[in-house]
This record gives C-alpha cells, sequence and structure tokens, in this order.
C-alpha cells in the first residue's frame, strides 16, 4: 500500500493517475474538510478502487494509523511549512515507516536568500538526518495541469488580453517540467533501491531563453500577441509600492529578482539511476494549450 499524502493538492491528482497505472494500491490522506471527488473520478476512470484514510499533519495521532498500514509513502506537501514535516516525521518514526519519497524543488539551488529557500533547504536537512530510506525530488517550475499557476495562468491571461508583461530582457535560461513527468518520475522509483538517500534535480528536456519560450508559446497557440518588457530595476520598484498597499499581492520584489536569474539544472543522474526522460517544452506546452482548449 502507497500512503499518498497531498493528494488533493496540485501535482496530487497525477501522481494517483502515474501509480493506478502501475497498479499500486493507493491510500490518500485527505482533510476531513477536503473533497474527494477529483481523486474518486480518477480512479473511475483508471478502472480502480483507492483507499481514503482522514488525518491532518498539525496532528500526528490522526495519521499513525494510515502510516502504519502503508509500505511506502509520497509526501506531496510544501517543505516550506517546515512544522508540519516535522510532526510527520515523528510521526513516521513512532509507525516504523521507512521508505517515503518527498517532493522539493529547484528554489534551493537558486543563487538569491529567500524565506522560502530557507524554509525548503532546513526541510531536507531534516529529513537527511532522519535515517529513512528517502529520496528527495526536486522539479523545477511545474506546468501541465488546468489549473497550474504558471503557464496556464499565462496562456488564458494572453487569450483575453491579447499581450504579455515580462519583467527583465528575456535573455534567463528557463528549464520547466512537465507535470507528468514529475508524476511519471515518483512512481518509477518507488521500489529502485538505487535511489534511496539520494537527491535529484528534474527539469524538463533543456533550458531555453524566455523571450524564446514565448516564442514558442505563439507559435502554438497560433494567436499574436503583444509583449510588454519593464526593466528589471524599474518592476522592482513598481512591486514594491504595490505590496505597500495590497494586502494580498500576486507580486513580489523577491520573485521580481529570480526572474532575472537562470534556471537551468542537470538531470543526469536521474537519467543514470531511474531512465528520467522528459518531454521538450514544445510537446509539453501543446498538450497543456489542448487541454485548455478542451474545457471550452
Amino acid at each position: 500500500m502507497v500512503l499518498l499524502i497531498g493528494a488533493t493538492g496540485f501535482l496530487g491528482p497525477e501522481v494517483l493517475k502515474a501509480l493506478l497505472v502501475k497498479n499500486y494500491k493507493v491510500n490518500c490522506l485527505v482533510r476531513p474538510s477536503s473533497s474527494r471527488t477529483a481523486l474518486l473520478g480518477i480512479a473511475k476512470s483508471a478502472g480502480k478502487n483507492i483507499d481514503f484514510s482522514t488525518g491532518t499533519l498539525e496532528s500526528g495521532d490522526s495519521i499513525i494509523t494510515a502510516i502504519k498500514k502503508a509500505k511506502s509513502v509520497i509526501y506531496i506537501v510544501d517543505l516550506e511549512y517546515t512544522h508540519l514535516l516535522e510532526t510527520f516525521l515523528k510521526t513516521a518514526a513512532r509507525a516504523g515507516l521507512k521508505r517515503i519519497i518527498f517532493i522539493s524543488s529547484t528554489t534551493v539551488l537558486i543563487p538569491l536568500k529567500s524565506r522560502i529557500k530557507s524554509q525548503k533547504i532546513k526541510s531536507e536537512n531534516l529529513i537527511k538526518k532522519s535515517g529513512l530510506d528517502y529520496t528527495i525530488l526536486r522539479p523545477s517550475m511545474i506546468y501541465g495541469s488546468e489549473d497550474d499557476p504558471n503557464f496556464s495562468k499565462m496562456i488564458k491571461f494572453i487569450k483575453d488580453k491579447g499581450f504579455f508583461m515580462t519583467f527583465g530582457s528575456g535573455n534567463n535560461l528557463i528549464q520547466p517540467i512537465y507535470i507528468e513527468d514529475v508524476a511519471g518520475s515518483v512512481s518509477s522509483i518507488i521500489n529502485n533501491k538505487k535511489t534511496y538517500k539520494k537527491t535529484y534535480n528534474i527539469a524538463g528536456k533543456e533550458p531555453l531563453k524566455y523571450n524564446g519560450m514565448l516564442g514558442i508559446v505563439r507559435e502554438k497557440l497560433k494567436k499574436r500577441f503583444r509583449v510588454v518588457k519593464l526593466p528589471l530595476i524599474l518592476s522592482k520598484l513598481l512591486i514594491s509600492l504595490y505590496a505597500g498597499v495590497s494586502r494580498n499581492p500576486l507580486l513580489t520584489t523577491d520573485q521580481i529578482a529570480r526572474m532575472g536569474v537562470d534556471k537551468a539544472y542537470s538531470y543526469q543522474k536521474a537519467r543514470e539511476d531511474f531512465g528520467f526522460s522528459p518531454v521538450s517544452f514544445e510537446k509539453g506546452i501543446e498538450k497543456l494549450i489542448k487541454k485548455l482548449e478542451a474545457q471550452n
């Protein structure tokens, strides 16, 4: 039995699909208030049954029974929330669990200071000291879900407004990863002992310049749109002023700063140990556009 923690989040449903394709028996840990409809729909489409356990990472006692039943756990809760991870690790030790896969992020590799980066690094260090047979996967920016906050949001904005705004020169490198490649990596390493006590960076097939990415989006959308470019320094000033008057700003100065940094990563270790072979951005964004069109 595989226990999936974070099943109702952004990545969880896609991981569930990948697990069911490989005939794993899956138990999804959900909060009492969480909807199970989407997960049940995935199971029905796959012709499989799934189990549910109710609990919260705020309480180790509420999740220990589910952990005891599991042979392995997939932990998809954001490692920014170190206090939740600490509760989980203590409970896993009480339950005698050994095999766990964690999802981190290449955010920890970006050469800029941030609270989120610090928290994720702290969480990774706790995992490495836990004595578990862990594997940590660090995906780059994930896209490919109909409601992902990155490229789905971008495509919907372009279709609605007819333009897109960028910050900086657009010559920085990015290497986004298609969501199915992340989920496939998770399902392929559960019983792969070569991956125990290791950390892997996983990313798209190859890095590309941000401007080049926009060109591919334009080609696949078959829609002309204007790109408005703002210099980084001006962008930081404007976002700083905006954040000062907004209770819930959509962008922060830290996010703007990251847009000027190259985000390109080698996944050679993942290729060698579990055959990681991601799709190109061209293929991934084409799949996403078709998903979005099917919604309309």
